[in-house]
């Protein structure tokens, strides 16, 4: 969540002043974890005279992401159609990280009234259906593609992958009744057949197959990136490669953009890449600035990405580029003033 150009130490710094609100919050919030409906007028995306334009978009592809142009809608969900330069549509709603489907969305948020850290499900005439208490910072969130599942990855002590003492809490929920399936750090793990245990795990950036049993993620520990393929069902985790951090699967399900990380700690930098599933080849992207996101397909040949800047402004910002995977072309300027993209094909 940090621009290229962050010194290390403003990062230290920050990582502790954030990281005491974050295990504060924590404590308060895991106790209560719970999945509640909504009450009318408690938690909108968009006030009725908004609606209907928000319909529209909804009816074509477009892409959902965090609004962070300055001003009164800065921080929330916005709408545009799905082609550069698009108007975009801001709603009232407050998201941090977020994620849609055709029929579902998914919005993680730090929540003002009241206080804490939240997750609101979104059903397809935009209306919020449910409100999760997370447990900590959101980071991550994706929805299957069938809109089954869906998955979510907070901080709990730090507050990114650059600070010391990182603890993540991912969970895999019931995208409609918001019910918790499962936590995968009480999933087995395996490698090379063997099961592996520490008590340092940590995963996050869940992305899901076409069959929503099936996804991918990340799992940290003793210093090591590992990439797990899992089966919610089996409650089953298998490490299948080294240094791919926060996959993110192309629709064709033949490749897997990703971060990969350069240096450590405080001067640790990451850069795009695509994994080829079938051969494990790895090809790093033209894109010599940093990014801290999970990547996002606008189709099989083109990932988008938020990238960092003007980290001295009173407010953080940050714009969406898109890029090529065959590494020919230079990345473009997608949406300007925003992150976490989330593309909708109805």
């Amino acid at each position: 969540m940090t621009g290229a150009t962050t010194s290390p130490a403003r990062l230290v710094v920050f990582a502790v002043v954030v990281a005491a609100i974050v295990v504060g919050a924590a404590a308060y919030l895991s106790v209560l974890h719970v999945e509640t409906p909504v009450a009318s007028g408690a938690a909108r995306v968009a006030d009725d005279a908004q609606r209907p334009a928000l319909l529209e978009i909804r009816r074509a592809a477009h892409v959902v992401f965090r609004d962070m142009a300055p001003g009164a809608n800065y921080g929330h969900l916005a709408f545009a159609a799905l082609h550069a330069g698009a108007h975009r549509l801001p709603t009232s709603l407050p998201c941090y990280r977020v994620s849609f489907t055709g029929s579902l969305g998914f919005c993680l948020t730090v929540a003002s009234d009241p206080v804490g850290f939240r997750g609101y499900l979104i059903d397809d005439g935009l209306a919020v259906t449910r409100s999760i208490d997370l447990p900590g910072m959101p980071s991550r969130t994706r929805i299957s593609r069938d809109s089954r599942f869906a998955a979510y990855t907070v901080f709990v002590a730090g507050d990114s992958y650059l600070a010391s003492g990182l603890s993540t809490r991912t969970r895999i929920i019931d995208a409609h009744s918001g019910g918790t399936i499962g936590d995968l750090e009480s999933f087995t793990v395996t490698r090379d057949g063997m099961v592996i245990r520490a008590v340092d795990f940590n995963f996050w950036g869940v992305t899901f197959t076409r069959d929503a049993n099936r996804f991918f993620a990340t799992l940290g520990t003793a210093g090591r990136i590992l990439l797990v393929e899992g089966e919610v069902a089996a409650r089953a985790l298998r490490v299948i490669a080294e240094d791919v951090e926060c996959p993110s699967l192309s629709p064709d399900e033949r490749h897997i953009a990703f971060k990969k990380r350069f240096g450590s700690a405080a001067d640790a930098w990451w850069q795009p890449a695509v994994f080829d599933v079938a051969t494990k080849a790895v090809t790093l992207l033209p894109e010599p600035k940093h990014i801290d996101d999970q990547i996002e397909w606008l189709d099989e040949g083109h990932i988008l990405y938020a990238v960092g800047h003007s980290p001295s402004a009173a407010q953080r910002r940050s714009d969406v580029w898109k890029l090529a995977i065959d590494g020919a072309s230079p990345p473009s300027l997608f949406i300007p003033d925003a992150e976490s993209p989330a593309v909708v094909h109805p």
